[in-house]
């Protein structure tokens, strides 16, 4: 992806967060689908529900610049739930405010194995530092998923990933097209393990889980 393209998407891509009795809780990521005030997250990420939801939408924040971690000034706006795709862990949110997006949406289909990807979102967001952050990874794996009987498409990119990044989209490095959307790290389902920092020890791998961007166009 080329500067001038990473120096704009502090206009797209954002926090979801609550709002607590102590301030905003950050929840994870979210990017802008269209100028119909739409976004994309994981489900997972807002726990299907809307209760004092908000998106807070990074002013004065570049990614090509220093981004000041002291600065805690929000602009929190109000969010509800527009759609929820539980087998695919994909949320549809919705604002009530004009906004710009010129992403171009496609799907897995567009990515191939070894093939280069950009990540964008925030990492640490869910434990209070809501910096930006750019990551590269390629596509290790293409899958089909079933769950509930429905089989999806996924990516398999051999990347580390924080909780905070769910939700962020997953560009096609050459041509700037949103491929996929982040879910999270691949976990066993089994018993006897413990959590650790609120983290599943079996989650710390070299893969990352993305779920293919052209269910969120179905959807919308």
């Amino acid at each position: 992806m080329n500067t001038s393209n990473l120096s704009q998407l502090h206009n797209i891509v954002f926090t979801v967060g609550r709002i607590t009795p102590s301030g905003v809780s950050l929840l994870g990521t979210c990017f802008l689908l269209n100028e119909s005030g739409l976004l994309a997250t994981a489900a997972h990420v807002t726990s299907n529900d809307e209760q004092n939801l908000v998106i807070v939408f990074s002013q004065g924040t570049d990614i090509m610049s220093y981004q000041d971690t002291s600065n805690n000034s929000v602009n929190a706006i109000p969010a509800r739930i527009y759609a929820v795709d539980a087998v695919r862990d994909i949320c549809i949110l919705k604002v009530d405010q004009d906004v710009k997006s010129n992403l171009r949406i496609i799907g897995s289909d567009q990515a191939s194995i070894a093939q280069h990807l950009d990540i964008i979102g925030y990492p640490h967001c869910t434990e209070g530092r809501r910096v930006l952050t750019y990551q590269s990874t390629v596509v290790g794996a293409k899958v089909l998923i079933e769950s509930a009987n429905i089989k999806s498409k996924h990516l398999i990119l051999n990347i580390q990933t924080k909780p905070g990044q769910s939700g962020s989209p997953i560009f096609d490095s050459e041509t700037g097209v949103v491929v996929a959307m982040l879910i999270g790290s691949y976990a066993p389902t089994s018993k006897g393990f413990m959590m650790i920092g609120d983290i599943n020890p079996h989650t710390l791998h070299q893969t990352t889980h993305a779920i293919s961007s052209e269910y969120l166009i179905e959807m919308i």
